[in-house]
């Protein structure tokens, strides 16, 4: 725990008082400004973590620091006097108003009995892990008597998982949508009725490969504007020779209701950026590439430089054109099947791609990862109980977070208004949009659960 703080010495609660013979009290000064957060250590290795969250305190003391990084302020007095409270690691009693507060109070992790070490080694596995965890190995992995405490354990950290400020995509952008689900006997690809519709965009970065040997190949790709073909031959600020390359970046995945425009093209719009500064500084469109589906040809209006791509062309099909994000969707439905075998049910599907997304986008930054997921828990506003989880998508049920969702139904709100010009209405709805994202939530569960239709 940070520096104990007491209670003041009994000479200076009475320093205001005008006593014989002592000196006036000084003039009040301005309080100090807060002190800057200190750096947080980081576990990079199972070494690294083992070391670092070996006992109960040690993990109390870390998510402190989580919580507080300037310093820790009381939640109902904002005292930031305290001592330590109970026989409990992390509880702390402010001094002025006698608030005990405790350091999960609040989070994914409020009112658990599970210890903060197994706490800490799930948000680490989930964070870190590139094929993750499934409860039942994590129940076998940590010694937990029942499998449901696993399960639900996971997906509370999966509820703190979603940053609701994440930036969006910018760039190169590659969109398409895919079928997550066993085999239908039927009704192959849109026809489908019993599996759930994923929508996935990533991004493409483009990089000079100075170093690698393997043999050089054409990739069929859309050229965006200036910037080099893969494949081509280019040189590097230090005159390096090399050859173009094309990775994948960030990503971002979806559940949706279904493949209209209506759903789509909201969705870019909360995912994507419309424009974007190049490296001289310029501001340029962001390319979308998609198939020939037509709920996209509306992105060309909407400020986009939309590359639509038939399905096929000259015999070959769209994987060749659009590889990296079939690349991803591949990964995932390999994911699901490996780690999870193929278990995962729709209702709980968001969940897990909150969870994939999460880790594929931090896939370098192992130990940066542990610390986000551990400020995204302490920070959740909503986490899933046992009640509550098992009767996802039904009436009162757990409604997965689906940031993507929430800015589509509060986007046709706004716009509704906007349109009818009524200004009032608007800046209404700004000074009561908490309460009314609760709204926006309870319809996300009702579209979610196929209640209601966007």
């Amino acid at each position: 725990m940070s520096s104990y703080i007491g209670r003041p010495p009994i000479g200076d609660e009475f320093s205001h008082l005008d006593v014989a013979g002592a000196s006036p009290p000084p003039p009040p000064t301005a309080p100090p400004p807060p002190p800057a957060a200190e750096p947080m250590e980081k576990p990079y290795t199972l070494l690294d973590f083992a070391r670092m969250f070996a006992t109960e305190q040690a993990c109390a003391d870390y998510l402190f620091k989580v919580r507080w990084p300037n310093g820790f302020a009381c939640p109902k007095c904002g005292d930031t006097r305290y001592f330590p409270a109970g026989d409990k690691p992390g509880t702390v009693q402010c001094v002025s108003g006698d608030h005990r507060t405790s350091i999960t109070a609040g989070t994914i992790m409020h009112g658990s009995r599970q210890p903060l070490t197994l706490w800490f080694h799930a948000a680490y596995l989930v964070a870190t892990l590139t094929p993750g965890i499934s409860a039942l190995q994590f129940q076998r992995q940590l010694g937990i008597k029942r499998y449901e405490t696993a399960y639900n354990l996971l997906h509370k950290l999966r509820a703190g998982l979603v940053d609701p400020d994440r930036e969006k995509l910018k760039g190169e952008i590659e969109v398409d949508e895919t079928y997550i689900g066993g085999a239908e006997t039927g009704r192959p690809g849109r026809g489908s009725e019993t599996k759930a519709l994923v929508v996935c965009a990533v991004e493409a970065i483009r990089w000079l490969d100075t170093k690698s040997k393997r043999k050089e190949r054409e990739q069929a790709v859309i050229r965006l504007g200036d910037l080099p073909t893969p494949g081509s031959h280019g040189v590097d600020d230090a005159g390096a020779a090399g050859v173009w390359r094309r990775r994948a970046g960030r990503i971002r995945l979806t559940v949706i209701p279904d493949a209209s425009a209506e759903t789509l093209l909201p969705w870019v719009e909360s995912n994507v950026a419309r424009t974007f500064e190049d490296d001289n500084g310029e501001t340029r469109p962001t390319m979308v590439l998609t198939d020939g589906w037509p709920s996209y040809n509306g992105l060309g209006t909407l400020g986009y430089m939309h590359a639509p791509i038939l399905q096929t062309r000259k015999g070959k099909s769209t994987g060749e054109f659009l590889p990296l994000v079939h690349l991803i969707i591949s990964n995932l439905e390999r994911w699901l099947m490996g780690t999870h075998k193929g278990a995962v049910l729709p209702k709980h599907l968001q969940a897990y791609l909150n969870e994939f997304t999460f880790r594929f986008n931090r896939r370098f930054w192992r130990g940066p990862a542990f610390l986000r997921a551990l400020g995204l828990a302490v920070t959740a506003e909503e986490r899933p109980e046992y009640d509550t989880l098992y009767h996802a998508g039904e009436e009162g049920g757990w409604v997965h977070p689906n940031p993507d969702t929430d800015a589509v139904v509060w986007g046709l709100i706004v716009d509704r208004y906007k349109a009818s010009g009524d200004t009032d209405m608007l800046a209404w709805m700004d000074a009561n949009q908490p309460e009314l994202l609760k709204l926006v939530r309870e319809t996300r569960r009702k579209v979610d659960a196929g209640e209601i239709k966007l």
